[in-house]
């Protein structure tokens, strides 16, 4: 026999898949794309979990600190009226900036607050009093200093403010 006359007797596929087939749509799909996408979520939310996780891991130590920081330029404030040396002074002033900058190295920053406009999401205020100077309520004094860490508030900045002066109507 030779080879050319052998022929395939398997028959040949349809070159067209089945129609009824194409237009109803396979359960099994529609589930695994729901799962596909669902997974794809899931790991967006952990990968976003896992990164602020590691950018704000220093906040329950910043919170510890801050008033660490605070006692220091206390320290230092109440140093130069008790008759301290200027070297012990200058040396607390030493460790209170390189302590500022190390917060400022883990993403810790003051919250602005004298001059600024009084913002209750930043400012605590414990004081009030009305100015002519103002046209809207203002930080006039901060008692104890806020902070952020990137953008998430450690500690509301306690303030004084200032408010416009009432002017009573006349009738």
């Amino acid at each position: 026999m030779d080879e050319n006359d052998m022929t395939d007797s398997r028959p040949v596929a349809e070159a067209e898949p089945d129609r009824a087939a194409s237009e109803e749509p396979d359960p099994r799909d529609a589930r695994y794309l729901r799962l596909a996408a669902d997974f794809e979520n899931f790991k967006r939310r952990k990968g976003q979990e896992l990164t602020d996780a590691r950018r704000y891991e220093s906040e329950d130590a910043a919170r510890a600190l801050l008033p660490v920081l605070d006692n220091l330029r206390r320290a230092v404030e109440h140093a130069g009226e008790a008759g301290a040396e200027e070297f012990f002074v200058s040396g607390l002033q030493l460790v209170v900036r390189e302590f500022e900058a190390a917060l400022q190295r883990i993403g810790v920053v003051p919250v602005p607050a004298v001059g600024e406009r009084f913002d209750p999401a930043i400012h605590e205020a414990i004081a009030a009093e009305e100015s002519d100077e103002v046209s809207e309520d203002t930080v006039i004094d901060e008692l104890v200093p806020g902070y952020r860490l990137h953008d998430r508030l450690l500690r509301p900045a306690i303030v004084r403010v200032a408010r416009p002066r009432q002017t009573s109507s006349a009738s």
